[in-house]
């Protein structure tokens, strides 16, 4: 399963605006919504928020992916969003972090959605690429870049 199979481009934040771990989390799951991607933003901020609070998704370098299963969901969903400034989202290194994936998927997907935790922790090991996500313009050329890097997996 490739990474543009289930993050599309209007599910991409260029500049995160939250300032904390619930507020970045409710952006994401916000822009879920604004893609049309899910109704009702409530269970998919609860089911994040309580994979949180068994113990972060700030897996270090920069990066954080909040990951859930969400009853009623029908296939794997995805957002991306970069905080330029970085967030402090309790980091297995303790800094800010500044790339964030956001991954919800059906309840009985457990292959499926350990297939797609492991795709974007590979396409984020690469330092180059995460810097260049900085860098970058726009939610476009975020998404693009995205895709030019999931194809070499």
């Amino acid at each position: 399963m490739r990474l543009v199979d289930i993050l599309k481009e209007s599910s991409v934040v260029a500049d995160i605006k939250g300032k904390t771990k619930k507020d970045v989390l409710s952006e994401l799951v916000g822009q879920l919504v604004k893609a049309n991607l899910i109704k009702d933003p409530g269970p998919a901020t609860a089911v994040v928020m309580e994979r949180e609070a068994l113990g972060s998704t700030g897996i270090g370098d920069g990066v954080a992916i909040p990951h859930g299963k969400m009853k009623g969901a029908g296939e794997i969903l995805c957002a991306f969003g970069r905080s330029i400034g970085g967030v402090d989202f309790d980091a297995a290194d303790g800094q800010p972090v500044h790339i964030f994936f956001l991954v919800l998927a059906p309840e009985d997907s457990a292959s499926a959605h350990l297939t797609v935790l492991s795709r974007i922790s590979k396409i984020l090991r690469d330092q180059t690429f995460r810097k260049r996500l900085l860098g970058l313009p726009d939610a476009h050329a975020i998404y693009e870049s995205i895709a030019e890097e999931d194809d070499k997996l």
